[in-house]
Formats: C-alpha cells, sequence, structure tokens
C-alpha cells in the first residue's frame, strides 16, 4: 500500500488547529483524527481557567492546600517550574490575579463581545478599579512521587500548555503510533517531522505590520517553532489604553518592550514557546542576549516595534534545523 498524506482541522484552546501525517489505511487515519481531536478536547478541558469544572480551576480554589493532580498536570507543573527557573522569572504561571485585573478574565472570544458590546467608559472603569499592585508568591510545592501540589497562588497555564500539547501529540505519534511523517500546527505551536530532504514541511510567518499576509515561510524537517505577539490578544483598559496578553512580571503589566512579534525554531515546541514569549516581554537586547545564553540549536526571529528585524542564532542550527525562506536576512540584524 503506498502511505499518503491525510489532514484535518478542528479548534480547541481558542485556536486553530491543523493536524497532518502519513499513514497507509483510512480507517486508520479516520481512526487517528480522531484519537487527536480528542487530545486536545480533553487538554482543553483539563487546563482551562475559563471553566469551572477543569483540574485547573478546582487547583485554584484550593490555594494554600496540597492537592492530589493527574499525570499529566504533574508533568506540565514540572515543566513550568523548570521554565520559570530558567527564564529567571520571566515566564511565571502563577500570574492569573494579575491577567485578570488587567481585563483579561473570560475567553477571548467572550472578550471581544463584551467589548463589542459595552462602553468604553464603563470598560476603563472598571479596569481602573482592578489596576493595584498585585504581589505573587509564585512558588509551588511540587511532590512528584505523590503526585501532588501546595499553590501559593492561583494558576494561568496558558502560556505552556498550547506548545505541551502539540510536542505531547507529536512525540506520541511518532513513538507510540509509528507515524513517520507528520505536522501538528495549533496556533502557530509548530512540531514537525519526517519530511524527507527535497521536501520540507512550510510554514507561514505571519507579517506583524500588514494583516493578512505572510513575511516569509518557514521551512522545517524535524523540530519545532512557535511564534509569540503582543499584537494579536489586544483589548481596553484603564483609561481606554489597549492591553495584551503578555505581562511582565517585573511590573505586572502587558508589556510595554521595544518586540511586536518574535518566531523561534528548534528542537523541542515548548522551549520555543517559551522563549518566544520572553522576547516579546523583555525585548531585543535583553531577550536575545538571554537566548544566546540559555539555549542551543534553537533560532529566534525578531520584529522589532521600530519595524526593523532582528535573527539570532548559529549557522550550524540555522543550516540543520530550518531555513527562513523570503525573509531579507541579509538586511537583518545579526546576532550570531
Amino acid at each position: 500500500m503506498n502511505t499518503r498524506l491525510h489532514q484535518f482541522r478542528t479548534k480547541a484552546m481558542n485556536t486553530k488547529i491543523e493536524v497532518k501525517f502519513a499513514v497507509e489505511q483510512e480507517s486508520k487515519a479516520r481512526g487517528m483524527a480522531r484519537f487527536a481531536e480528542d487530545w486536545f478536547q480533553r487538554t482543553e478541558h483539563r487546563f482551562t481557567r475559563f471553566r469551572k469544572e477543569s483540574e485547573l480551576s478546582e487547583l485554584n480554589r484550593l490555594i494554600g492546600e496540597r492537592c492530589m493532580i493527574s499525570d499529566a498536570m504533574l508533568e506540565v507543573l514540572l515543566l513550568a517550574e523548570h521554565y520559570r527557573c530558567e527564564t529567571d522569572g520571566i515566564f511565571d504561571p502563577c500570574l492569573r490575579e494579575a491577567i485578570e485585573a488587567s481585563g483579561y478574565d473570560r475567553s477571548f472570544e467572550q472578550l471581544a463581545a463584551r467589548e463589542a458590546t459595552a462602553s468604553k467608559a464603563k470598560l476603563a472603569a472598571k479596569a481602573r478599579e482592578a489596576v493595584t499592585k498585585i504581589e505573587i508568591d509564585s512558588r509551588m510545592e511540587i511532590d512528584s512521587r505523590m503526585k501532588s501540589v501546595l499553590l501559593h497562588a492561583p494558576l494561568d497555564l496558558g502560556g505552556i500548555v498550547k506548545g505541551w500539547s502539540v510536542q505531547r501529540l507529536a512525540t506520541y505519534m511518532k513513538q507510540k503510533l509509528a507515524v513517520t511523517q507528520g505536522l501538528i500546527n495549533a496556533g502557530g505551536d509548530l512540531a514537525v517531522w519526517g519530511a524527507p530532504e527535497s521536501d520540507p514541511w512550510l510554514s507561514a510567518i505571519e507579517h506583524p505590520w500588514q494583516e493578512g499576509e505572510d513575511y516569509g515561510v518557514l521551512a522545517l524537517w524535524d523540530g519545532a517553532a512557535a511564534t509569540s505577539s503582543k499584537l494579536g490578544r489586544r483589548w481596553s483598559g484603564a483609561a481606554g489604553k489597549e492591553q495584551h496578553h503578555l505581562l511582565d512580571p517585573r511590573t505586572m503589566q502587558p508589556s510595554s518592550s521595544d518586540v511586536d512579534q518574535c518566531t523561534v525554531t528548534g528542537p523541542d515546541a515548548v522551549a520555543c514557546e517559551i522563549w518566544a514569549k520572553l522576547i516579546c516581554i523583555v525585548g531585543v537586547q535583553e531577550g536575545l542576549e538571554r537566548f544566546m545564553n540559555k539555549t542551543k540549536h534553537y533560532e529566534a526571529l525578531v520584529f522589532g516595534t521600530d519595524r526593523r528585524v532582528h535573527y539570532c542564532g548559529s549557522r550550524a542550527s540555522f543550516e540543520s534545523t530550518a531555513k527562513w525562506r523570503d525573509v531579507s536576512i541579509d538586511q537583518a540584524h545579526w546576532f550570531a
């Protein structure tokens, strides 16, 4: 039998999801599509802060108490704690109070609907009431053997779960389901494997300043990529000032850095997601210095608020991991 590339699309975690994979039998392809869709739905149901019945919401109701947790929650919390330490707290999963105080207190489609019906004056007044200096105790006392955690502040895991769900499914499909070629893309968090040398997977890089257009195309054979942006999820805050979802934990306010958008590529989707967010939060200079000091075999394409584009990465990983097509690298600022 000839192996054929199958594709399906779904929506979960408030984002569009696309999965492509190569298998022989049509029946196996249908079963795999159902499995993948169920995986993303279950992941959303477990980790969302917008459903009262989710495991995350249950943990947030029991702040200060030691709670038993699922294997999946344990895995994500250990990853979150690792990257909190790796980024010196710039990635912090314990910012739920701050993000809700800024106005992001419901799923984004509901937030957009509220803004469409509410007056600017009412939204600004509500935001002014919420703007206070929030002190966060970010400790997570995790007991891996007991599979339990004691929290001191409520969690928002939206900054890591999407990348984790993509990477976890890709690993399972490769290792357990013996899928030799595949692509998983959840709103820009991407994992690919098995592309032949002559025909890499192609993924468009959204143009940050020209809506509906692409800046270039990323070609990947094996690995991952993630894009983070301050331009997408925005809403009205205090005094009508626009807010976005990338909070700087040093100020507890949406980042005012000199980065609009960042794409990171490398071996792991979670790391790509974390570093893309960090660079957006702390800015070009500090972000790329941290990125160079802490990562190997990763690359970053950074779009500054001044409309300048920066590339950071070693040529070794650039040649083996990814190639940027139709991107003016020769005109960019190299940090290699």
